[in-house]
């Protein structure tokens, strides 16, 4: 599994990769660029088809890194959604995310997540 390195404002270091757009880890440990928002950054609202695309990953958890100030938010669709299909959610700013990501990866669990990297 990936180990997410460091996160600093606009960007995350992922197994020595830097990012400097929001980022969407699968369970198998493939990392891709988060879709939509404004430039290359995702929105401060995560929405539902987000959580969907991760959630038929198969995670046994899913991480949401709300930004470095916590400004993004789950939406109550896709809180609803997860709390439908009983699937255990965080939602933390990025930099608590980060930690929690590489505590149960160590544990070997599989993990999906989505990190907002700005405010």
């Amino acid at each position: 599994m990936v180990r997410i390195d460091s996160l600093s404002f606009g960007s995350i270091v992922i197994d020595g990769k830097k990012y400097r757009h929001d980022i969407v880890i699968y369970p198998s440990g493939m990392v891709k660029r988060r879709k939509g928002g404004f430039l290359m950054f995702g929105g401060h609202n995560i929405r539902k088809d987000e959580i969907e695309e991760l959630y038929n990953s198969n995670p046994e958890v899913i991480i949401v890194g709300t930004g470095t100030s916590g400004k993004a938010k789950l939406s109550e669709e896709g809180k609803s959604f997860l709390k439908d299909k009983g699937l255990e959610v965080f939602e933390a700013s990025s930099y608590e995310a980060v930690k929690k990501f590489n505590e149960l990866t160590s544990l070997g669990k599989k993990v999906g997540a989505i990190f907002h990297v700005t405010c």
